[in-house]
C-alpha cells in the first residue's frame, strides 16, 4: 500500500503545472479514474474535478480538497528565436528570479532549458483591486518555438526520496492531491458499494492567484451546502511546526480561523489513532505562512477546515535554512554549498530556487488520518462534537453549582 501511495506522490509532484494550465495533472487524474469502475469523475463548468464513489449519495458528504496548480511561468509571447516573455502566476519573492534556471515545456515534444534575464514586477493595483502578475524575460538555450500558454517551470531535478524526505519541484499542492486520491482509494476498497461514509475528492484549479477554482466550485453547485470540507495543503514549516513531526490539524491560516467544530472532531480522531498506536505523530497548529482554500470555503458559507504537511523551501524559495544544509554531501561544508548556489543563481546570494521538501512519514501519516476521518467523522464514539463533551461535563459536575 505504501509503495503505491509513494508512486502517486512521485509521479504527481514531478508534473509541470501552472495556474490555469493544469492539463497534465488533470490528465493524470483522468487516467487514474478510468481504471476504476467504482469511481465517477465529473467536472464543473470551471474545470474543477470531482471524484466520488459510483452511486454514493448523502446529505452531508465529506470532501477532501486539494489544488492542482503550483507557482510557475506561462508564455505570453515569443520575442525571438531564443527568447520569450512569460508571466509568473504565484507567490515568489522578486529576488529569486533573475539568473535562475527554468525549463520550457513544449506540449508532448519535449522541453528546453533557459534562464530568467529580466523581471518586470507586477504593477500596483488600484485600491481595492486584485494585483496582477509579474512578467519575466526568458533566454532559452537554443532556438525553440513557444506558443502562448506553454508552461515554464523552475529547472529542478525529478522527485526523489532521500533520508526519509521527498525533494520535488511541486509538493504544493500535488502532494495534497496524491494524499487525497490515496485515502479515497483505500476507503473505496473497504466500502466498494453504496452505503457507509460518502467521501469525495474535489481537485481545484488556479489556487495560487487567489483560490479562483475554489471560489468557482462554491458557485457552480458541485459542493452541497451541508458538505464538510477538509482542505489539504503543504504549508510553510516553522520552528514550532517541524517537518517530520507528523501531519498538522490546521486551526487557521494567515487570514482566518477554520470551523471550530470540524477542526475539533478531526483532532479527536487524530488523538484516537495515537492512543491506539503511540508511534503515530500529529500536530495541531495555526499555520500563518499563507492562506489556504479553507478560508475561501468558510467565507462563502461552507463548513471547512484544513490538514497540511509541513513544507521546506515553500514555493521553491530556499533561504539557506537547515533543510538545504542537511542535504549537502558528506565532507562538503555549508559555505561551499552556498558558494556553488550563488554561482548558479547570481543575484540571489545564499537564497536560491530549490526543490520543495516534505517528510515521507508525514505524508503517510496524513493518508492514515484522512482514511480514519472518512470512517469515523460521523461516529460519535470516536469523534464526538465538542457540545457532547460539554454536556457530559455539565451533567457530571452540575452539583457543584447548587
Amino acid at each position: 500500500m505504501h509503495a503505491r501511495h509513494e508512486k502517486y506522490l512521485l509521479e504527481l509532484t514531478g508534473l509541470p503545472t501552472a495556474t490555469g494550465c493544469e492539463q497534465q495533472v488533470i490528465a493524470w487524474v483522468e487516467r487514474w479514474a478510468r481504471r476504476r469502475r467504482s469511481v465517477d469523475l465529473s467536472k464543473d463548468r470551471f474545470g474543477n474535478l470531482l471524484l466520488k464513489r459510483a452511486g454514493a449519495r448523502s446529505r452531508k458528504p465529506i470532501y477532501f480538497t486539494a489544488h492542482m496548480d503550483h507557482p510557475a511561468f506561462v508564455v505570453v509571447k515569443q520575442i525571438g528565436p531564443r527568447s520569450v516573455l512569460a508571466e509568473f502566476r504565484g507567490g515568489v519573492q522578486d529576488r529569486y528570479f533573475v539568473g535562475s534556471r527554468v525549463r520550457l515545456h513544449i506540449g508532448d515534444s519535449g522541453s528546453c532549458p533557459g534562464r530568467v534575464t529580466r523581471l518586470e514586477p507586477a504593477k500596483k493595483p488600484e485600491p481595492g483591486a486584485p494585483g496582477g502578475d509579474k512578467r519575466a524575460m526568458i533566454e532559452l538555450a537554443k532556438p525553440t518555438v513557444a506558443e502562448p500558454g506553454d508552461i515554464l517551470t523552475w529547472n529542478l531535478p525529478a522527485p526523489r526520496v532521500a533520508r526519509g524526505r521527498l525533494h520535488a519541484p511541486a509538493c504544493d499542492d500535488l502532494a495534497g492531491v496524491a494524499a487525497a486520491i490515496a485515502a479515497f482509494e483505500e476507503l473505496n476498497k473497504a466500502q466498494p458499494k453504496p452505503g457507509g461514509p460518502d467521501v469525495r475528492v474535489l481537485l481545484t484549479r488556479a489556487e495560487e492567484v487567489g483560490f479562483i477554482g475554489a471560489i468557482g466550485a462554491c458557485k457552480s453547485g458541485i459542493i452541497p451546502k451541508a458538505a464538510r470540507l477538509v482542505a489539504l495543503e503543504t504549508s510553510k514549516s516553522f520552528a514550532d511546526s517541524p517537518i517530520g513531526a507528523g501531519p498538522i490539524v490546521r486551526v487557521g491560516d494567515r487570514t482566518s480561523s477554520f470551523d471550530p467544530g470540524l477542526t475539533y472532531q478531526i483532532g479527536q480522531i487524530a488523538q484516537h489513532i495515537q492512543q491506539q498506536d503511540p508511534s503515530f505523530n500529529w500536530q495541531r497548529k495555526l499555520m500563518p505562512g499563507g492562506t489556504c482554500e479553507a478560508s475561501a470555503f468558510q467565507a462563502l458559507g461552507f463548513t471547512a477546515t484544513c490538514l497540511c504537511l509541513p513544507l521546506g523551501n515553500y514555493h521553491n524559495m530556499n533561504d539557506g535554512n537547515a533543510d538545504s544544509a542537511s542535504r549537502r554531501k558528506p565532507g562538503k561544508s555549508i559555505e561551499k554549498v552556498s558558494k556553488q548556489k550563488a554561482r548558479d543563481y547570481p543575484g540571489g546570494g545564499g537564497e536560491h530556487i530549490d526543490s520543495e521538501v516534505i517528510s515521507m512519514s508525514d505524508y503517510h501519516g496524513l493518508i492514515r488520518l484522512l482514511i480514519e476521518v472518512g470512517r469515523s467523522l460521523d461516529r460519535r464514539a470516536v469523534s464526538p462534537p465538542l457540545k457532547d463533551r460539554l454536556d457530559r461535563l455539565f451533567a457530571h459536575r452540575r452539583t457543584l453549582l447548587t
